[in-house]
Order: C-alpha cells, then structure tokens, then sequence
C-alpha cells in the first residue's frame, strides 16, 4: 500500500502544470458548488459551477505563479507541483465544507530547487508572494462588487473577493507547511500586519 501511495504521488508530481493547476482549481471550487441544493445548480450551471471553478483558478494560479516567480529571481527552478493524498484530501473536504462552510486546500505546493542553500530571508519573501497575491485580487473583487451591484458580473467579483480573501487567510496560518510559518519565521512583523488584515477581510 505505502509503496502505491508513493507511486501515485510521483504520477501526480509529475503532471502537467496546467493539468495540475486545473485540478487544484477544481479541489477548491467545490467548497463554493451548492451540492445541498442540486437545482440551482440545474437552473444555472454557470453561476454555480462555472463562476466558482474559474474562480478558483484566479485564486489558485496567480497564487503559485507568485511562489513560482519569486523563487526564479533568485535562480531557483520551481514549478507547481500536485499531491496525490493533498489533492483528494483537499478534494473530500471542500465537497463537504460545500454543506458546512469550510474551505481548506493543500493540493499542491511550489516546489523550489535552488543551486544554494535555501535560506530564511529567501524563504519568506518567496512564500509571502502567494498571500499577497491574494489580498491584491480580493481588493479586485471589492472593486468590481462597488461597481456592478447587478446580475452574473456581481457574482464573479463577489466570489472573487471571497476566494482570495481566504485563501490568503488560510494560508497565512503559521503550521505546519503552509505559506504563514515561514512568513512568520522570516518577518514577525509583516506576517502580523497580513494575518490581521486577511482576517478582518474574511470575518469581518
């Protein structure tokens, strides 16, 4: 079993990014899918499937193309990488955050490989670029929710500011592998400032 484990993790490592990105896209978008109530989605498939899946895309891709992109200023290769246990684990949660209200995602990660040691500084800064990427399409998204107060544009930048804002959140808690604990070990400060304003734009 462990060693199926490990092989299915190597085929998802090895996809196609932008497979592996339409399908982290896809772990996340069934948080915001009413699967509780399957006749809206009958009535209309695009405001409760398409807006959130590409969505999800607009959280997910600039997200780890900022990881990706600060990486390669320093020299290293980095590329998106998907998690076989992360994307399904991802993928079951979401789908049952869709009744409950929560919403998490590990699908995937950046790998970096640089030709020098990897350190704090380095680290920080390439993992704050992710977190702040969403905070910025967020703020998109209250824009154009303070613009167009009507129809199918009105739900995108809704989503859009929703998605961003917690994804940012999310991701700014300081555990285990996400992008928070190396912000904090890097910049008390900055984490600080991020963790709070995430927060008050998510519940607040």
């Amino acid at each position: 079993m462990s060693w199926d484990i490990r092989y299915l993790e190597w085929k998802y490592a090895n996809l196609n990014e932008i497979l592996a990105f339409l399908l982290a896209a896809l772990s996340l978008a069934v948080a915001y899918i009413p699967f509780a109530s399957p006749i809206l989605i009958l009535i209309n498939p695009l405001r409760f499937v398409i807006i959130p899946y590409a969505v999800a895309l607009l959280a997910i891709i600039p997200h780890e193309i900022g990881h990706r992109q600060a990486a390669r200023r320093y020299g290293c290769f980095s590329r998106f990488t998907l998690s076989f246990v992360g994307f399904w684990t991802t993928l079951i949660l979401n789908l049952i955050g869709s009744f409950i209200g929560i919403l998490v995602f590990f699908a995937g990660y950046t790998s970096i490989s640089c030709g020098f040691r990897f350190n704090r500084d380095i680290e920080g800064r390439t993992a704050l670029a992710g977190p702040l990427t969403n905070i910025v399409l967020g703020f998109i998204g209250l824009i154009g929710e303070s613009i167009i107060h009507y129809g199918l544009a009105l739900a995108f930048f809704s989503d859009l500011a929703r998605f961003n804002f917690w994804v940012a959140f999310f991701n700014l808690l300081p555990f285990w592998v996400l992008d928070g604990l190396k912000i904090f070990r890097w910049n008390m400060i900055i984490w600080s400032i991020l963790i709070v304003l995430a927060f008050a734009l998510v519940f607040l």
